[in-house]
């Protein structure tokens, strides 16, 4: 059988070769979008040096009854994040909601940490921080959130739905996987490959989703610098200037 190594190696090559292309692509963007696109071109990039450490068997290290990968760490607590982040940001909500966002998914996340290697209580109370806090995450997307972006252009807010779907989906499919990881339902080969495969769907698969829609930012921008510039209350303002 392959080792979850290998798999992880090679996971590792997909995630160095789809930063390279990203990078490619966010520099045909106009210079107003790059600052979208390059974050998305260093959670890619991040997340291949991170699986590659862990594929290497570098930053292994035991957590009361199991062990937990400094690579894998660090790629997660950056990727899910920003991914999650980005959905509320494009929504056009608040710092508040977004934070709030970005709060929950690190929860989660820390969650599973704490049920993969604890027992009794605090595994009980890790899994059950994942399923709440995804069921918070929904009323957040759902509510206030989608609320946000209902006073939005009708592109962006398209853009947030799909958006929001999107993470919505992608996780909901990783809570699926770590509750049979945890209850142990997976060997090696079969928890590797189905891990890096959602994993490079989340991260590869939403770069590329919003690389292909992130005009839809740039729109709004270019609209309110236009109504500004032309907007009546500036040119009676320069008439009366002119008056005096």
């Amino acid at each position: 059988m392959i080792e979850p190594s290998t798999v992880r190696f090679a996971s590792a090559g997909v995630y160095a070769v789809s930063a390279v292309v990203l990078l490619a692509l966010a520099r045909r963007k106009p210079a107003k979008l790059r600052r979208y696109c390059y974050p998305f071109v260093a959670v890619v990039a991040l997340a291949g040096v991170g699986i590659g450490t862990w594929a290497a068997g570098i930053g292994t290290f035991a957590v009361a009854n199991g062990t937990l990968e400094a690579g894998q760490l660090l790629s997660d607590y950056v990727a899910y994040p920003f991914l999650f982040g980005f959905a509320a940001f494009v929504s056009g909500a608040s710092r508040r909601y977004v934070a709030g966002v970005v709060a929950l998914i690190v929860a989660m996340r820390l969650g599973y940490d704490v049920a993969a290697v604890f027992d009794g209580a605090l595994a009980t109370a890790g899994t059950a921080s994942i399923l709440v806090g995804y069921v918070a995450l929904v009323g957040l997307y759902f509510g206030p959130i989608a609320n946000a972006a209902a006073r939005q252009p009708p592109a962006r807010e398209l853009f947030y739905k799909k958006t929001r779907n999107l993470v919505l989906f992608a996780f909901g499919v990783l809570i699926a996987w770590a509750m049979l990881q945890i209850a142990g339902l997976f060997d090696t080969f079969t928890a590797a490959v189905t891990l890096e495969y959602l994993d490079l769907l989340l991260r590869v698969g939403f770069a590329g989703f919003v690389f292909a829609n992130v005009e839809t930012l740039a729109a709004e921008v270019d609209e309110d610098a236009s109504d500004t510039a032309g907007s009546p209350g500036r040119e009676q303002s320069g008439a009366a200037a002119g008056a005096d």
